[in-house]
This record gives C-alpha cells, structure tokens and sequence, in this order.
C-alpha cells in the first residue's frame, strides 16, 4: 500500500485493487461454487426497504461455508485468507495480526435481483468494532471487507455501490438517499473486473443497485478485524470447528479468536 494509496483510502474509505486476483484463481473460485451450486439460497426477504429505485424481480441468492468443504474445493477460498495482493493492505489497515471476523459469504445476483438499501456511515456505529480514525500518522480500522470480483461488474450492471467518505460522516445519511430514491449522483457504482478486489471500512455507506448484468454477478467477501478485536464470533462458537486444524499455519493465524499478545 503505497502513500497514494493510504491517502486515497482515507479519504474516500475505500480502494479497488486491480487484478489482486489471477484468472486461474477467479476459475477455481468459480468452479468450487460450480461444484456446490446446490448451498446457494435465495433469501427469505427483501433488502430493498420498500424502495422502487432499488426493486427488483427476485431476492439475492447468498452462499458460505467455503472454508470447511471438502479438498480441493475449500483450497481457492482458504488461499484468499493470506493472499499476498491483499495482506499488505489488511496489515497496514487493520495490523500485522489481522483475523478473519466472518464470511467468506458469496452474493449471486441474476438479471432483474433487487438491490440493497444502503447502509452504515461514521454516524452511525455503535461501538469500536466498526471504528474509523487516523492518528499519529496511521490509520485505525475496524471491520473490514474485502470484496473479491468472480464476475465482471460494469456502471449499467447495477452490483456495489458507496458513498466516498461516508465513514467520516458526522451526521446521519438521509433515509432517500439510503433508498437511492435522491442524491443518486453522490452515489458511486463500483466498476471492476473478475480478478479486482475492493477493499473498504464497514463504516462506509454501502449497498447494491438491482443487477442488470445478462450474466451472474458474483461477489466472495471476507470481513477482517484487527487481531485484538471482533464484531462477530466468527468461527468461534461453542466448539472449535475440526476444519481449522487441517490448514495451513499462516491459514490457522488468520483465524484465532481475538487476543492481545
């Protein structure tokens, strides 16, 4: 992450990171979803919040688990949790002993799924989990999502979309603009290709626009927390999931349960 860099995601809360992905990686992602096609679920209900600008013909289809399939289906997922194009910018933001605080999770969307209410910004977090602020010269992160594109995702498409330096917000998003009914042109549609990565602070205002795309959109994200912190319980429930044990040990780090050391 070079100082262009830090100071663009400062300012505008997140970064698209060209080709962090090979086109073998993106295949074998794609054929280990392939695989398992049949764990994709459309969901129960809408994330629309009722808005017309963001309607759609059908829900979004979600999928996850990919960290605990089956070799070699589970490797391509696994290889993403230290991946070289994205640790250097999780160590920088988040610290040399980031974890995995949840996912990865895929969101499918066909031609015609709605999209997502916009959501988050500085206002409006509860705690330090999803904390964003710069001092002495570095920057201190909370959650974070990396976004893997397995899927081309062009302005016309539809698919993620962020309103640039929201994390800093002191005031709260109007409720229009969340449903993308007004001040759409403040409102920037990620474009990037099958192999980018975007990286962003959950305190950004996020969402989807309905996809509009011929083909399947597909999005693999990871969410990071710094190594002392969480915001979910990740994998780390009641017991300790065999899975964990059969990784690699630069893998096992990346998902310890928060401490400080």
């Amino acid at each position: 992450m070079n100082e262009d860099e830090k100071y663009l995601f400062d300012l505008m809360g997140y970064l698209v990171i060209p080709n962090a992905l090979a086109t073998e990686e993106v295949e074998a992602c794609n054929q280990a979803i392939d695989h398992n096609i049949e764990l994709l679920r459309e969901r129960e209900s809408s994330l629309a919040g009722g808005s017309e600008a963001l309607a759609g013909t059908a829900y979004r289809r979600d999928m996850g688990g990919m960290l605990s399939w089956e070799r070699p289906w589970c490797e391509p997922f696994r290889q993403l949790l230290v991946h070289a194009k994205v640790s250097l910018y999780l160590k920088l933001i988040l610290g040399d002993r980031y974890r995995l605080d949840h996912g990865p999770s895929l969101i499918a969307m066909d031609r015609g799924t709605e999209g997502g209410a916009l959501h988050g910004g500085g206002i409006e977090r509860p705690n330090f989990s999803e904390a964003y602020f710069f001092k002495d010269g570095r920057i201190y992160c909370g959650l974070t999502v990396v976004e893997f594109m397995l899927a081309d995702e062009q302005a016309e498409d539809g698919g993620l979309a962020l309103i640039p330096g929201s994390h800093k917000a002191n005031l709260a998003c109007p409720g229009t603009m969340k449903l993308y009914q007004q001040y759409q042109q403040y409102v920037v549609k990620i474009e990037a290709k099958a192999g980018d990565a975007v990286i962003f602070t959950e305190t950004l205002t996020h969402g989807t626009l309905p996809w509009k795309g011929k083909h399947q959109r597909r999005a693999l994200l990871y969410k990071f927390s710094p190594g002392f912190q969480a915001y979910s319980q990740g994998a780390h429930q009641v017991t300790y999931p065999d899975y964990i044990e059969d990784m690699s040990p630069e893998e096992r780090a990346v998902m310890e349960a928060p401490h400080i050391r």
